[in-house]
């Protein structure tokens, strides 16, 4: 196959499809229905139940390849939902189911209610460390929030995903309070680096976040008693969701319009679907805004690749956290790992666009998508990065 240009990239369905393959093939592991940074080929290459259970080498499990599973399960089954509303394929119903499996393994697997661990640990199954991120339960919101307004939802899904939802509500409910530093806790109790969901410390993009848990376990249980929780706090958020700012990496939007996409739908009064309407397409515009910081990046970058190396061989790099006091607080070396934020970064711009109501990609956005998509596939290691590209493209696809 000749050089090709952007347009030809994105209309060219069999390099993608390259890539749905070796994302439900090879990516997502046949032992926990979860997708790790990279193919765990190998039980070793993940931590061990017993590094996982004494927190090592740090309790979100940072630098192990396991610390987004539910990220990117949210993320690839919006792109299922996408793909089977175009193909309405036996293939994207199973890979649906499979995803669905895998992160209702990794909620029923937390000690105690309502804690979303990152993933569980191959080995067994289960195991997992015991700090997650708000970012974990927002994508995991996002996904089961679609599938659950799909056809592709089966009744005893229906109901496990419900206990999840109505779940993560209870322990906001409890846990999410000023005496805790509006933290939504560890596995274990104890404060974690990444749950705080509410308070003067939240970026504008953390916002709606709390609300979007209340919202979805009422919609998906009809319990008016979150519906309440909700409206309490949803024009708090959405005021202080907004003015737009710097951001260290373009993910935090993609969370963003997740949740305020789970707010927009699930909220029964259409004054503020207008509303969230207008602040989703707020953040399309800031996302496309940045597209041009990308050009000098991705001219100079040949590829990528994400190797799925033995994370006990790199170098430790100790980072102490307060919240993390009496654990171990190290992170493994990660090569290229600016680079791959980066490249996923113009994922998220087209992902963040794909999602609002009143913005398109523009053609420089979407150059340099196609672009980077080609950088990815060029690689023999590409690890997780395909899985935003896939839900990019087919959200691209099924709006033409």
């Amino acid at each position: 196959m000749g050089k090709l240009n952007w347009q030809e990239i994105l209309h060219e369905k069999e390099l993608w499809e390259k890539e749905w393959d070796y994302i439900t093939q090879v990516l997502i592991d046949k032992r926990t229905d979860l997708i790790y940074d990279y193919p765990m080929r190998d039980e070793k290459q993940c931590p061990m139940p017993e590094e996982a259970d004494r927190s090592w080498p740090n309790p979100c499990g940072y630098g192990t390849g396991t610390e987004d599973a539910m990220i990117y399960g949210g993320t690839l089954l919006d792109a299922c939902l996408c793909r089977y509303e175009l193909e309405q394929d036996k293939e994207s119903e199973e890979t649906a189911h499979r995803l669905v499996s895998g992160m209702l393994r990794c909620a029923f697997s937390a000690h105690t209610e309502g804690f979303l661990p990152r993933s569980v640990m191959p080995a067994d199954g289960k195991c997992h460390y015991i700090d997650s991120s708000r970012d974990q339960y927002t994508m995991f919101l996002f996904g089961v929030y679609r599938y659950l307004h799909s056809s592709l939802c089966r009744s005893d899904e229906r109901e496990a995903l419900a206990r999840a939802l109505t779940g993560f509500a209870k322990r906001a409910e409890k846990n999410v309070v000023k005496q805790n530093g509006y933290d939504l806790l560890r596995d274990d109790g104890g404060p974690s680096l990444n749950c705080v969901m509410w308070g003067e410390s939240q970026g504008n993009h953390e916002y709606c976040r709390l609300p979007a848990i209340y919202i979805a376990a009422w919609d998906a249980s009809k319990d008016n008693h979150w519906l309440s929780l909700y409206r309490e706090l949803r024009e708090e958020a959405y005021q202080k969701s907004l003015p737009m700012t710097e951001y260290w990496h373009l993910y935090t939007l993609q969370q963003m319009q997740a949740a305020l996409y789970v707010c927009r739908e699930a909220d029964p009064d259409f004054g503020w679907k207008e509303k969230y309407d207008d602040l989703m397409d707020a953040v399309s515009d800031y996302a496309l805004g940045q597209t041009g910081k990308y050009k000098d990046f991705l001219d100079g970058l040949e590829g990528i690749e994400w190797r799925s190396d033995d994370f006990r061989t790199h170098p430790m790099v100790e980072h102490r956290h307060p919240v993390w006091e009496g654990l171990p607080a190290f992170y493994p070396s990660s090569k290229n790992a600016e680079n791959r934020f980066l490249i996923q970064d113009l994922a998220n711009i087209i992902i963040v666009s794909a999602l609002s109501h009143g913005s398109t990609p523009s053609p420089e956005a979407l150059r340099l998508f196609a672009e980077a998509f080609l950088k990815i596939t060029s690689g023999r290691e590409q690890g997780a990065m395909p899985v935003h590209f896939l839900a990019a493209y087919y959200r691209l696809i099924l709006a033409q």
